[in-house]
């Protein structure tokens, strides 16, 4: 049985990891770096029996004293004292990182870093990953096999998802708001005659807040398991295939249908613990991962984020 930790609690206290801790400065600098940032770590990576799994986010460093630093901004960074609005000065990272088995690193949850970048103020931190994710997949270290790539709600935009769908080599699983509005793929009867004008993409909506709008899903997994602390729960896994977002004039995102995926867990009296979570999985590739796998993928990113300061 799998194991499975449950990534439902929104745990910031790593999003004020270092980035000096990360990497030497000159691995970060733009002027001093010799060879990209992955191959200082290659020989770490331990890739997983099927694919390769990655992670993504972007991390505040603040730096409000600071008075000469240049292009700084406000960021987002947690507060402790209640009242106080969670921001700062200084600057965001972009930083994604390798995600080993934790059979190889006896279960101890562990991010290699393959790229950290600044943020400019003027841009995105979705924007930059792009850039960064680029580089990597050209990589000769990662072409051997499938890639995993595991992020939060930020990294479900277009803008992001649609240049990632570009390599055929690639899934991404990104968690998205409970709040988004998603489509069936239409499928048309063989049978039913062509009529002239655009064709048909989009077919029902399927709105995350509206149950009412929800099929039966097309799959449904129920796994148990034990938490630290011995209680027992059970995770319902729900997948619903061949979905669609809408798209834009750059990105034809009804090229693209993804699985969603509704995380659910319970404990013995079947009482929901937390709200539902969901999943989009989206890459030609997708159908290669398991509704447990996907979970399973998402959960050791959200651990082992959690652990890299």
């Amino acid at each position: 049985m799998p194991r499975l930790p449950p990534p439902f609690a929104n745990d910031y206290h790593y999003r004020s990891f270092s980035i000096s801790s990360l990497v030497a400065d000159n691995c970060l600098g733009s002027g001093n770096r010799e060879k990209p940032l992955w191959t200082y770590f290659s020989t770490y990576l331990s890739p997983r029996e099927h694919y390769n799994l990655f992670g993504i986010d972007t991390t505040p460093c603040p730096r409000p004293f600071a008075e000469t630093l240049a292009d700084k901004t406000f960021i987002h960074y947690p507060n402790p004292i209640k009242g106080n609005k969670p921001i700062n000065i200084g600057h965001c990272y972009s930083v994604v990182c390798a995600l080993p088995d934790q059979i190889d690193t006896e279960k101890v949850p562990w991010a290699v870093p393959l790229s950290g970048e600044r943020v400019p103020s003027k841009h995105k931190g979705v924007n930059q990953g792009n850039q960064q994710l680029k580089k990597i997949w050209q990589s000769s270290l990662f072409s051997d096999k499938l890639s995993v790539l595991v992020a939060d709600s930020d990294y479900s935009q277009k803008d992001f998802i649609g240049e990632q769908v570009k390599h055929e080599d690639l899934v991404t699983i990104t968690r998205v708001r409970s709040d988004r509005v998603f489509y069936r793929q239409f499928i048309r009867d063989p049978n039913q005659a062509k009529t002239s004008g655009h064709p048909r993409w989009y077919g029902d909506k399927f709105d995350l807040k509206d149950d009412q709008t929800w099929t039966e899903p097309d799959e449904v997994h129920h796994v148990p398991f034990t938490t630290k602390k011995g209680r027992q729960l059970t995770v319902t896994i729900s997948g619903w295939k061949q979905m669609l977002m809408r798209g834009t004039k750059n990105y034809k995102m009804n090229n693209h249908p993804f699985t969603l995926l509704q995380i659910v867990v319970r404990d013995q009296e079947r009482n929901s613990i937390w709200k539902p979570m969901w999943l989009i999985v989206i890459g030609s590739r997708r159908d290669e991962l398991s509704l447990v796998d996907c979970y399973q993928c998402y959960g050791d990113f959200r651990e082992s984020f959690s652990h890299r300061g």
